[in-house]
C-alpha cells in the first residue's frame, strides 16, 4: 500500500514541474510583451514626429499570445508631451483607444506604426498661447510683433502692420473652428480691428497674407477627428476621437 503511494507521488511530481514551468513561462509572457511592444510603439511615434519631449505608451493585450501573433491589442493608451508637428509645438496629445491591430512586420522592421484597424477611441490635444504664438511669428509674412491670446471663447491675435514707414496696430479676433468634417483645425476671423475703426483691405491684406494657420489632425501619431473645440485661459482644448476605418498612421 505505502509502495504505491511513493509511486503515485513519483508520477506527479514531474507533472507538476511541467506545469509550473509553463505558467511562470505564461506569465513572463504576459508581463513582459507588453511592455515590449509599448517600448517600440514609443520609439516609433518618437520618429514620426520633428521632435517630442516625452511619450508612453501602455497596452492591455490577452493572451499576449495574440498580440505576437496578429497584433491584436485590447486597449492602448498614449501620452505625448511636447511633441512638435511642422514647427507647431503640441502640449500635449492623449488618445484612449480600444479593439487595435497593429502590423507588427512594419513595427519590427521599419519602427514604424500601421494599424490594420482601430476601434472608438477619445482623444484630446491641448495647444498654448505661447505655442501658437512662436508657431505663428514664424510664418511667412507675419510679423515679429503678432502676439496670441487665448481667452475664453476667443483668440485674439494682435501685432503691427508697417504702412509707409508707419507702425499700425491690428486686432484680430476669431476663434478657432473644426473644417473639412474635424479633420482640420482651422483659425476663423470674425473682426479685425484699429481701436473702434474697420481697416481698409490695403492694411489687412499684408497682415493677414501669412495668418492661415492650420493644423492637420490626419499629421498627428494616431490621425483623430475633431469633435469639439475649447478656448481656455491661455490654452485651447480639442476633443476628438479616433478614426475607425482602416489606416495608416505613420
Amino acid at each position: 500500500m505505502s509502495g504505491s503511494r511513493c509511486r503515485r507521488k513519483e508520477g506527479t511530481s514531474p507533472i507538476m514541474f511541467i506545469l509550473v514551468v509553463v505558467i511562470c513561462i505564461v506569465l513572463v509572457l504576459e508581463l513582459t510583451v507588453p511592455r515590449i511592444i509599448a517600448s517600440q510603439l514609443e520609439d516609433a511615434i518618437e520618429s514620426s514626429v520633428d521632435k517630442i519631449e516625452s511619450v508612453r505608451v501602455r497596452l492591455r493585450a490577452f493572451p499576449a499570445i495574440n498580440l505576437l501573433s496578429s497584433g491584436a491589442v485590447n486597449s492602448i493608451s498614449i501620452d505625448c508631451r511636447g511633441l512638435f508637428i511642422e514647427g507647431l509645438r503640441i502640449e500635449s496629445l492623449m488618445i484612449d483607444a480600444s479593439d487595435i491591430l497593429i502590423q507588427r512586420e512594419a513595427l519590427a522592421e521599419k519602427s514604424s506604426l500601421v494599424l490594420s484597424h482601430i476601434g472608438q477611441g477619445q482623444a484630446e490635444v491641448v495647444l498654448t498661447e505661447d505655442d501658437l504664438t512662436s508657431y505663428v511669428r514664424g510664418l511667412d509674412g507675419v510679423p515679429d510683433s503678432v502676439l496670441v491670446e487665448l481667452n475664453p471663447g476667443q483668440v485674439t491675435v494682435r501685432g503691427h502692420v508697417n504702412v509707409a514707414g508707419m507702425d499700425i496696430p491690428v486686432e484680430l479676433e476669431g476663434e478657432f473652428v473644426a473644417e473639412q468634417g474635424g479633420a482640420c483645425l482651422s483659425y476663423a476671423i470674425s473682426h479685425i480691428r484699429i481701436g473702434n475703426a474697420m481697416l481698409p483691405s490695403i492694411i489687412t491684406d499684408g497682415f493677414l497674407s501669412g495668418l492661415s494657420f492650420s493644423l492637420d489632425m490626419s499629421s498627428l501619431p494616431i490621425p483623430v477627428v475633431i469633435s469639439d473645440v475649447n478656448m481656455e485661459d491661455k490654452i485651447v482644448r480639442i476633443i476628438g476621437r479616433t478614426l475607425s476605418d482602416n489606416r495608416e498612421s505613420m
